[in-house]
């Protein structure tokens, strides 16, 4: 890697063979301009997570590859998605009526930062669900936040 004339990184090559470097960042990390003799500091906490390359979103419990997905079933929902935790504990799934008020909170499963979660569950629900949240829970007891929230699609 050098540095253009505006002081900007770029590869020297093209080719892999003659240039084997890569450049790695983390979704928090700031990309800064520095002038000569400059530094910068920055504090963040470091929370890596298993996941592959289909990459959607991320939430401050984790990061979404396949989004959360409810489907009615006759005997009640199936839920499906695929995630990375950032804290090891448990997945609740939480379901609403119409109206918005919580009739259940369901655990799912455990889950852990160094395993892929591919979240495939069949599970009885009130007849009136309409809407689901999927929540992380760390081992602590704390709510982690969201991984998603979707509409029941309902298929019979």
């Amino acid at each position: 890697m050098e540095l253009d004339d505006k002081g900007l990184p770029h590869l020297r090559s093209s080719t892999r063979e003659d240039t084997p470097y890569y450049m790695e960042a983390e979704i928090n990390s700031p990309m800064i301009r520095l002038a000569p003799g400059e530094s910068y500091a920055m504090d963040t906490q470091w929370l890596p997570t298993r996941a592959g390359k289909d990459l959607k979103d991320v939430t401050n419990a984790g990061i979404i590859e396949r989004p959360l997905a409810a489907y009615s079933t006759v005997k009640g929902i199936r839920l499906s998605g695929s995630f990375g935790v950032l804290y090891p504990g448990k997945l609740i799934a939480n379901f609403y009526d119409a109206h918005g008020v919580e009739s259940r909170a369901t655990p799912l499963l455990s889950v852990d930062p160094a395993i892929a979660v591919d979240l495939e569950e069949e599970l009885e629900v009130p007849r009136t669900t309409e809407r689901v949240s999927i929540h992380l829970i760390d081992d602590g007891g704390r709510d982690r936040g969201s991984l998603g929230e979707c509409k029941v699609v309902k298929t019979n």
